[in-house]
């Protein structure tokens, strides 16, 4: 056992020597201060060490660059170019609060003002703490911005740029840094193609020729973006390009990091349960001590029936089709897998598909139909947001735990809206017997996709009872068994299967 506060028992020190001045006092006196020195404890929070453990985190890391040089004061954008990229900036934070950012300022030199962290309040902070007056390079380096990126230790570099480009022309050693180092800028062009003359101590600046100095977007960046395998947005005052940004960078894939996790058990509760106990003797009678004991004891009845009263409210505006009063209900059990996915399947039957997914990617369960459902509807939130590449991946991982009809249907009509071809999607699909090769071989081929959906329907209705408590998402068909044998018993998983049930979650033997 050790204690996490250690310093607070110093405050016994001076506990003692007022009890040393009373220590004829009463034995109400000496209890009470019995129970301070018990309060200290508890205080100073005893643990028991766990052993370290590894779990895996999703996490996505951005890096954004903003351009400080002297250029981006022009007002062409107003009131100027670099205090509408902070405002964009800070949509962006805003619009994930979950993601890591990590801050640049750069104009000739590179400038670290804040280090990856998912508080945007914190990245905020150190941008709005970022004064460019007293900056003394104003000159504009994207080779230096891009060196001093290649040096992170960022596997795959993320780099949203706020510049107006300057006066650089060596695209080519950009190219070959961003391709070598894994950068994929996207460019964010905060300038205008007319520009603006600049100006200094409220006169316009003039260069040797005596004619005025017009600072405008510089062409290399969108080549730039493009070549680089990034995208190149055009910024204005209405910040809407934020938006499409936004949507841009949710789409890729998220990364899987092991990160060591040391837990305590704690057990400060105990020394403060015995301050409680002491404290109320020395104030109370024996028969009014137990009195209150009664109702100090805790009650795992009160919280259930609590639940079972917020469950009853969710299920009945579910039913009456109040789907975000629903959602706000279940939002108000106990954390669980049964509550979240109620509470995600809610908002996306009210159309908040991005609360549905923040969710849905939130459930930690290793039943196999249960996960299956949720990528499918993970799935329908993607195409409801456009987002068809991540739409597509997602039907596959569904597909990949057991075959679905309509999982099936809608990867097909994906694939017809001429995105990227889906290679092996049969191959993932888990393996029929021989006996159902062979009556499947009878049909035409409208009855063997009719044949398909034998027993994946109503496995993934009884799982969706069992779990969402009536709000499901996804609707199934009853239908009579025949003399086809059942889907269950056709296949074994695989391990693509079985690595998808288990992705991402430890210590977890049951799904509720």
């Amino acid at each position: 056992m050790l204690l996490l506060n250690a310093w607070v028992l110093f405050g016994l020190i001076p506990l003692y020597l007022i009890y040393k001045q009373h220590q004829h006092a009463t034995r109400q006196i000496k209890l009470i201060f019995l129970s301070i020195v018990f309060m200290f404890m508890a205080m100073a929070r005893p643990v028991v060490d766990n052993a370290i453990q590894k779990q895996k985190f999703d996490s996505q890391d951005y890096i954004i660059a903003l351009d400080v040089s002297y250029s981006m004061q022009a007002d062409d954008l107003p009131p100027s170019r670099y205090e509408v990229a902070k405002k964009a900036i800070a949509k962006l934070l805003k619009q994930h609060p979950k993601d890591r950012f990590t801050l640049f300022a750069f104009t000739s030199n590179t400038l670290l003002i804040s280090p990856p962290t998912t508080d945007t309040s914190i990245s905020m902070m150190a941008l709005n703490a970022l004064n460019p007056k007293y900056i003394l390079t104003k000159s504009t380096s994207l080779l230096n911005l891009f060196e001093t990126i290649a040096n992170t230790s960022f596997k795959k570099k993320n780099l949203i740029i706020f510049s107006d480009g300057g006066d650089e022309h060596n695209i080519a050693q950009l190219l070959t840094i961003a391709k070598k180092n894994t950068i994929i800028p996207y460019i964010v062009a905060t300038a205008t193609q007319k520009g603006s003359a600049l100006k200094k101590d409220g006169r316009y600046l003039k260069d040797i020729y005596s004619s005025l100095v017009i600072s405008k977007i510089n062409p290399i960046l969108e080549d730039l973006a493009h070549l680089s395998g990034g995208k190149y947005y055009k910024l204005d005052t209405s910040l809407d390009v934020i938006d499409e940004l936004s949507q841009d960078i949710t789409t890729q894939s998220l990364q899987q990091e092991d990160i060591e996790m040391k837990s305590y058990y704690e057990l400060f509760y105990i020394p403060l349960f015995i301050a409680l106990l002491i404290y109320l003797s020395a104030i109370t009678k024996l028969h009014q001590l137990t009195f209150l004991l009664l109702f100090l004891l805790p009650y795992k009845a009160d919280a259930s029936f609590i639940d079972s009263y917020y469950i009853h409210e969710a299920n009945k505006s579910f039913q009456h089709k109040e789907y975000l009063q629903a959602a706000h209900y279940f939002e108000k059990a106990t954390p669980s897998v049964r509550s979240y996915y109620n509470i995600a399947t809610s908002y996306a039957k009210a159309g908040h598909c991005k609360s549905a997914l923040n969710y849905y990617t939130q459930i930690q369960t290793r039943n196999k139909k249960i996960k299956q459902m949720i990528f499918y509807n993970m799935a329908n939130c993607a195409v409801k947001l456009k987002r068809y590449d991540r739409a597509k991946k997602l039907y596959i991982q569904a597909l990949a735990l057991g075959y679905d009809k309509d999982t099936l249907e809608n990867l097909k009509t994906l694939q017809k809206l001429n995105l990227k071809t889906l290679k092996n999607i049969i191959d993932m699909l888990p393996p029929k017997n021989a006996q159902t090769k062979k009556n499947s071989s009878k049909k035409t081929a409208t009855q063997k996709d009719d044949k398909k959906s034998g027993g994946g329907k109503n496995n993934s209705k009884q799982s969706a009872n069992q779990s969402s408590n009536g709000a499901g998402d996804k609707k199934s068909k009853n239908k009579t068994q025949s003399s086809q044998p059942s889907q269950k018993n056709n296949y074994k998983i695989g391990y693509k299967a079985y690595e998808q049930i288990n992705k991402g979650y430890t210590n977890e033997k049951e799904p509720w």
